[in-house]
Parts: structure tokens; C-alpha cells; sequence
């Protein structure tokens, strides 16, 4: 027994020393494995299932990686986390990779209602994990999606590496890279925050790592007031459903009207907000856009019109009328699978 976890742990550790050398490589078997999951949908038996674990396992993977990658390079991206708050990180990132496996496999297995018990479940542990980072980690109050986001591999291999560099970033992990003056405000740069001089980009230092200002008591009311709004949509949607029925207009206007009210309480605010805060608003706004592809508004209008622009497509256009005919005999089952309200 002990040769077996002897030989596996050397294999784990090659494979890690693999990753940590090959990025780009990696890159390549990751891709595939997520555009495998495309391939396979409708081709075998309980397709979706399949299909959805094969992309929640590429997802799962990437995010092992880019952790190994992570370590590697000494990139100490969550210097400042604490432990229970990545705990909680890691958690929800999972749930958002895997929650739609969990769902149809649910509905497989129990049928209709197991699969609504699951999604009641799933969007609870959700809606209190982003709770909990949003009131109780000073560092987060637009919870991104997913809260772990992928690693910028390309931004890694371009970091310099010199001995001066890795004292630089390490001092940037650690705090901020400027100070105030009391009296005329002036923003100086830490001495022990200076990179070398081939490598200095000569932007403004920073101060506090996380927002270029700090929101006074009403507004940060605001902001914590906005993201509650948007962390208890999917449980007042849920709970809309369950009483109006899944394609009730009642249900998709108070998402929406849910929606609108928080981004408009952030934009109120947006001079507070850091850039990848800024990042993840401009993300909320462009996936307001599913609205166009959720029940009942898809039903009524947007069906009819993707269909009579995919024909046009592919009865004028030389050579893609099989893609065109292919995508449209896939869109009801997107638009069932993964269009929902509480997805986003």
C-alpha cells in the first residue's frame, strides 16, 4: 500500500513540475477538453449529463492549474485573504463550475422535483457565501463570478524576474505602494515599492491595494445594499417561480426590476469602486443581455426572430445551411439548460 501512494505522490509531483513548465501547452489540452463537451452533446445517451461533466471537469481543471501555475511563478495574488474567505472562495467558484452537472444528474436520478430541490440548495449555500464575503471581508464587495477567476497565464510570463523585481512584487503583495501626506495630501511612492528603473512603468502608486477611494458611510450603505439586491435575486426568483410558475412574467419583470435596481445603486457610486470591481459591473450590464434569451420573453419574441435570421443565413449564404440548421436545432435545448435566472 505504501509503494502505491509512494508511486502516486512522484507522479503528482512530475505532473506538477509538467504544468508549472508547460503553460501554453496545457492551454491546448484544456481547450480541447472543454470543446469536447460541445461535441458530445446529442451524440450518446444522456448527452447533457455527460457533456456538462466533461466541461465542469475542464473547468476544474483549469482552476487546479492555474493554483499550481499560481505557486510556481510566487504570485501572491491573495496575500491579504484570509483563510476561511478562500475557503469560501473555492467553494463557491466549484458550485459555479459544477452546478448545472448537479442539476441535470439530479433530475436524472430524482426527477423534476430532486431537481428543484438541488437548485434550492446550491443557490442558498450561494447566496450565504456571497453574503459572507460581501459583509465580512473588507476586501469584497462586488463578489465576482466566479469568485476565483481564471489565471491571466500571459501576464505571468511576462513579469520580469530579476532579484530587484521579486523584492518589488513581493513589497506590493504585502501592502500598499504609497503614503499621504498628512497636511498637502501628495501621494509619494514607498522607497522599498520601487522597481528597477528599466522596468518602471512610472504610474501613480497606489494606496490601499483595493479602491482608489474610500466611500463614506452612506455610500458604502449603498454598495452593500446593491449587492444584496443581486445575491438574493436567484432565492426571490426561485421563490417567484415556485408560486407564479417558471415562465410567468411576474417572475422574469421582478429579475430584471431586481437587476436594474442594483446596478443602478452601483453606478450611483462607481467613483469608489477599484477597476476590477469596475470589471465585474461592466460584466453585469453586457449579461443583462440574457434577458432576451429567458422564458417567457424567448418564447414570445426572440425564438421566432433567431430562427428567421439563422434560415436567412443559411438559405443565402453558400456553405451554411448545415451550421446554421445545426445551431437551431441546439438553441431550445441552451436555452433550457443554461438560461436562467439565477445562473448569473
Amino acid at each position: 500500500m505504501s509503494s502505491v501512494l509512494t508511486e502516486l505522490q512522484s507522479l503528482f509531483e512530475r505532473y506538477v513540475k509538467w504544468v508549472s513548465s508547460n503553460p501554453s501547452q496545457l492551454a491546448d489540452v484544456e481547450l480541447t477538453a472543454k470543446w469536447l463537451s460541445y461535441f458530445l452533446a446529442g451524440k450518446i445517451n444522456n448527452s447533457s449529463a455527460v457533456s456538462e461533466l466533461v466541461y465542469s471537469l475542464s473547468n476544474l481543471l483549469v482552476f487546479f492549474n492555474d493554483r499550481i501555475i499560481e505557486k510556481a511563478s510566487r504570485r501572491a495574488t491573495d496575500a491579504t485573504t484570509e483563510p476561511l474567505e478562500r475557503r469560501v472562495k473555492v467553494l463557491l467558484t466549484t458550485l459555479e463550475y459544477c452546478e448545472v452537472f448537479i442539476e441535470l444528474s439530479a433530475q436524472q436520478i430524482w426527477g423534476t422535483r430532486g431537481r428543484w430541490l438541488f437548485i434550492a440548495i446550491i443557490q442558498t449555500i450561494k447566496c450565504i457565501g456571497r453574503l459572507f464575503l460581501t459583509l465580512y471581508c473588507r476586501n469584497t464587495k462586488i463578489v465576482r463570478n466566479p469568485p476565483i477567476p481564471s489565471l491571466n497565464r500571459k501576464t505571468l510570463e511576462e513579469l520580469p524576474h530579476s532579484p530587484d523585481n521579486a523584492s518589488f512584487r513581493d513589497n506590493l503583495a504585502s501592502e500598499s505602494s504609497g503614503i499621504v501626506l498628512k497636511r498637502s495630501g501628495r501621494v509619494l511612492r514607498k522607497v522599498n515599492c520601487s522597481p528597477s528603473l528599466t522596468s518602471r512603468t512610472w504610474k501613480p502608486p497606489t494606496i490601499g491595494g483595493s479602491q482608489p477611494n474610500q466611500p463614506t458611510e452612506y455610500g458604502g450603505k449603498l454598495l452593500v445594499s446593491a449587492e444584496a439586491l443581486y445575491i438574493a435575486k436567484p432565492l426571490i426568483h426561485l421563490a417567484c417561480m415556485r408560486k407564479f410558475g417558471t415562465k410567468s412574467w411576474t417572475s422574469y419583470l421582478l429579475a430584471l426590476a431586481l437587476d436594474s435596481a442594483s446596478l443602478r445603486l452601483y453606478y450611483k457610486n462607481r467613483e469608489v469602486l477599484s477597476k476590477e470591481q469596475r470589471v465585474e459591473l461592466s460584466r453585469r450590464c453586457v449579461s443583462m443581455l440574457l434577458y432576451l434569451m429567458r422564458s417567457p420573453f424567448y418564447d414570445r419574441y426572440t425564438h421566432d426572430k433567431i430562427a428567421n435570421v439563422l434560415n436567412g443565413i443559411g438559405n443565402n449564404v453558400p456553405l451554411t445551411g448545415t451550421i446554421a440548421r445545426l445551431i437551431l436545432s441546439y438553441i431550445p435545448h441552451w436555452q433550457e439548460t443554461y438560461f436562467y435566472m439565477w445562473s448569473t
